[in-house]
């Protein structure tokens, strides 16, 4: 997937290395407000966008999920869980996803938060 950053904390996904056809776009929330709203995940086929995904917790903290348009959860991110004491740094934690989206999907979310927060 290829991954362009546009105007507003926009970014547009593509599927392999080309620039036509976008995927999706991700947009961040910048709202002010106290929320738990991480982003938006938007369609692009069509000439109204749609929301497709919301994503919400903390991407910093590990523990967000990402949720479809009927507010199942289809994806969580979860920092690793240590065994015998051992603590893990933040780039170590586990994806879970639902057979309702697709894991390459799921992990081009991950990698857009990471630029995102980074």
């Amino acid at each position: 997937m290829f991954f362009l950053l546009s105007l507003l904390d926009n970014w547009v996904v593509y599927d392999g290395d080309t620039t036509s056809n976008p995927l999706f776009t991700v947009t961040k929330n910048v709202s002010l407000l106290n929320t738990k709203s991480l982003a938006h995940v938007s369609s692009t086929g069509s000439k109204t966008k749609r929301v497709i995904y919301e994503i919400e917790g903390s991407y910093t903290q590990r523990c967000c999920s990402v949720y479809d348009d009927k507010r199942q959860c289809v994806a969580e991110i979860k920092r690793k869980e240590a065994v015998g004491g051992v603590t893990f740094g933040g780039d170590v934690f586990r994806l879970l996803v639902q057979p309702e989206i697709d894991p390459t999907v799921a992990m081009a979310l991950v990698v857009v938060l990471d630029q995102m927060f980074m």
